[in-house]
């Protein structure tokens, strides 16, 4: 007994070491077929490139599909019920019992030919109505894509700054490594006290950590737009040339007509308020009488034959008008007439609200053009001074805090400008958008 349990508590331990040995070896084989395979390709992205990817996954757009692709089939609807209807019909009695009077059992079958239309025409306001309703929903699809489009920019054109900034706390600590080697070497020669070295260090390690923050938002921001168009995390944009201080070609009146003509939304809203006007008549037609048609074959029979049979062809005529409803009717018609009316407050508000987005843009792009300017003198003059007061220092012209107020004066300058530019970008895109003209450029951009 001692031997058996021996040999099962020995095998057992086998076990053990054999699996202890491949949850070493395995993933140790793994990480080296792994080391040998050669690092993928970031794949490269042009602004366009996002913009194509961006009309072709967003889910947005779909919906806005999907919406357009019913109100498609709500046309075929409107368009059915202007068709006669084709029907046929049977029926089978069969008795359990016989008599002179009663047939063993019966049968009726038949078709018929049915339709019916109220005579102001209703059922044409109902087609009208939904072929506006189609316009409508193509009119949403435009909006919903242009916004997509306009925030893929976005991402992109973020991305680019937050690059850009990381570019410029890279310089800002290199300048400050720099500068504390050659505090270092003056504190060798007791030219400078040892507060100027602590100074020194301590702008440096919150340097280092401005540059880790500015690393950790561009992988966010990386990723922001990686999730947004499904493509994978290792990627790469192209850097656009940002140096673009041409005046606009126009005027704010002229961009706000443009605006009034163009915007997918507020031919939407136009659209909203006919929809509103007919479905005002729509109900106004509950007063009209309705009047239906019916024709079709009908043949009849027993057993025994003999008792009855009948084979007929007619057709009938029925009008009908509703009289009194205790008000419904007028109840219904007032509440489409308060919705058509907040559809024109919809639209005169949407009006204003589209002249501000414009003015804002316009505003936007002459403020960033003119700071731009003012920030290109002022990051060369911060630039000569601290390459003068870094040369001072040397020769022992300057101390340590000229050096960090001249570097941080230059950091500012760098990334007002940044920020200024890419402000820029934004505004004249979000000028586009607001005249409702981005799409129709970005498509023509796409298609050259």
């Amino acid at each position: 007994m001692k031997e058996s349990q021996l040999v099962i508590m020995t095998g057992k331990r086998m076990q053990k070491i054999i699996l202890f040995l491949m949850i070493l070896i395995i993933p140790a084989a793994l990480n080296a077929g792994e080391a040998d395979k050669e690092p993928t390709e970031r794949s490269v992205y042009s602004l366009a490139d996002l913009y194509r990817l961006g009309l072709e996954r967003s889910e947005s757009i779909k919906i806005a599909e999907n919406q357009l692709y019913v109100a498609e089939k709500d046309v075929d609807r409107a368009f059915s019920v202007l068709v006669p209807t084709i029907s046929a019909y049977g029926d089978y009695i069969r008795y359990d019992a016989a008599s002179v009077i009663q047939p063993k059992s019966g049968h009726e079958y038949g078709v018929k030919l049915q339709q019916q239309f109220t005579i102001n025409g209703r059922e044409f306001i109902v087609l009208g109505a939904a072929k506006d309703t189609i316009k409508q929903r193509e009119y949403d699809l435009d909006a919903v894509r242009e916004e997509n489009l306009f925030t893929v920019a976005s991402a992109y054109y973020d991305i680019v700054n937050k690059r850009k900034r990381v570019e410029i706390l890279k310089e800002n600590v290199k300048r400050l490594e720099a500068h504390k080697e050659a505090v270092i070497i003056q504190l060798k020669l007791e030219e400078v006290p040892k507060t100027a070295l602590l100074r020194t260090e301590a702008e440096l390690s919150g340097s280092k950590s401005d540059l880790v923050k500015a690393e950790n938002t561009l992988v966010f921001a990386y990723a922001t737009l990686a999730r947004m168009l499904e493509i994978p995390l290792a990627y790469e944009i192209i850097t656009p040339d940002l140096d673009d201080d041409s005046p606009i070609d126009g005027h704010l009146e002229k961009f706000i007509e443009t605006a009034f003509d163009q915007r997918s939304d507020i031919k939407s809203l136009e659209m909203n308020v006919k929809l509103a006007g007919d479905n005002v008549d729509i109900l106004k037609s509950e007063y009209w009488p309705t009047l239906s048609f019916e024709a079709g074959y009908k043949r009849q029979g027993s057993d025994p034959s003999y008792l009855s049979e009948d084979e007929t062809v007619y057709g009938a005529v029925n009008l009908n008008m509703i009289l009194f409803d205790w008000g419904f009717r007028s109840a219904s018609i007032s509440q489409e007439k308060a919705n058509k009316r907040s559809a024109e407050l919809l639209l005169q508000a949407k009006s204003k609200e589209i002249a501000l987005e414009v003015e804002q843009a316009y505003l936007m792009i002459i403020t960033a053009q003119s700071v731009i300017v003012a920030l290109k003198d002022k990051l060369r003059f911060s630039r000569a001074d601290y390459e003068a007061v870094s040369l001072q220092f040397k020769v022992g012209q300057a101390d340590s805090l000229d050096i960090m107020d001249s570097n941080t004066v230059l950091l500012n300058s760098e990334r007002e400008l940044s920020e200024a530019r890419y402000l820029l970008a934004l505004a004249k895109i979000g000028l586009e958008s607001a005249q409702g003209i981005f799409l129709k450029s970005v498509t023509n951009r796409l298609n050259n």
